[in-house]
């Protein structure tokens, strides 16, 4: 049997495959996926007229026509959050001025986390600066309202303290206590009645809404409240300039004895009472006694 010959023209396609040309094509370095995203962020942040990223191809479509679709997908949900997060600010300037005040927040202040339930909580400052919504000077502080009660349905959920711990804390201890506040509470201290305005502006219909809103008056003191999610679901409390000063020192750290000498001293005992009652905080830690182990949380 004579031997076996190698077909040359399986041969010559071994060694060279063939390309096929779609015209010259430059040699680049590929882009790491952190840079492909950022490329990506950039055109869809800034405007129609962006020039679309080189790793956009064309076809049917021209890569500027696929960015502005995905442009369009990203500034329609973010614009959708906000929506449900501030419904009484966009009831306050109707829904073609709030969706271009979303749009500029949104390219100025793109989300810095997937989970949007965190996303809006620069939106009152921003609403503050906006030169277009100056003439309605409460608008920010309603925002920064429904900011908090945002952030008040979606806290976690954890225990609160009660006052059946606190009794069973030694006197020589409680002076060096430092509480931890509820993590759904935010306190507020604005600048003008701004619940009052929320509620009106979420009542029912329209002829409702507005003889509401004409009964504010709206030079009256501003509201200083706390927001608490808890076992009786979402409640908005007003405080008193007691309440407030030794709230939010006690959300700060400082130690109990230290909070209570900024109120007055008849105000102590019903107050720290009042909040303790009300669900303000979820633990508190016992002071560290030199040579002593270390304490850890009382809920």
């Amino acid at each position: 049997m004579p031997p076996s010959r190698t077909c040359r023209c399986c041969c010559m396609r071994r060694r060279s495959p063939t390309i096929i040309s779609c015209g010259t094509i430059r040699a680049r370095a590929m882009p790491t996926l952190l840079e492909l995203q950022r490329d990506m962020e950039k055109a869809l942040l800034a405007g129609d007229a962006a020039t679309p990223p080189s790793t956009v191809i064309g076809g049917a479509l021209t890569a500027a026509s696929r960015v502005r679709i995905y442009r369009n997908n990203v500034l329609g949900n973010l614009t959708g959050a906000l929506r449900l997060m501030f419904p009484a600010v966009e009831r306050l300037v109707g829904a073609d001025f709030f969706a271009g005040a979303a749009a500029r927040f949104i390219t100025a202040t793109p989300p810095a986390s997937a989970d949007l339930y965190e996303y809006g909580a620069a939106f009152p400052a921003f609403l503050a600066a906006f030169e277009p919504a100056r003439g309605i000077a409460y608008l920010p502080d309603v925002a920064t309202l429904e900011w908090a009660v945002n952030h008040a349905l979606h806290a976690t959920v954890v225990p609160v303290l009660t006052a059946e711990v606190l009794l069973g804390i030694p006197d020589e201890q409680r002076a060096g206590l430092r509480f931890a506040a509820h993590p759904s509470l935010p306190l507020l201290a604005l600048t003008y009645p701004a619940r009052a305005v929320w509620d009106a502006v979420l009542t029912g219909d329209v002829g409702a809404r507005a003889s509401a809103l004409a009964a504010i008056d709206i030079t009256a003191e501003g509201d200083v409240l706390a927001v608490l999610n808890g076992s009786d679901g979402l409640v908005l409390l007003h405080l008193s300039p007691s309440a407030y000063t030794l709230a939010r020192a006690l959300a700060e750290g400082q130690p109990l004895a230290d909070a209570l000498d900024l109120i007055p001293p008849p105000d102590a005992a019903p107050v720290l009472g009042s909040l303790i009652a009300h669900g303000f905080f979820g633990r508190c830690e016992l002071p560290e006694i030199p040579g002593s182990p270390r304490t850890g949380p009382k809920r």
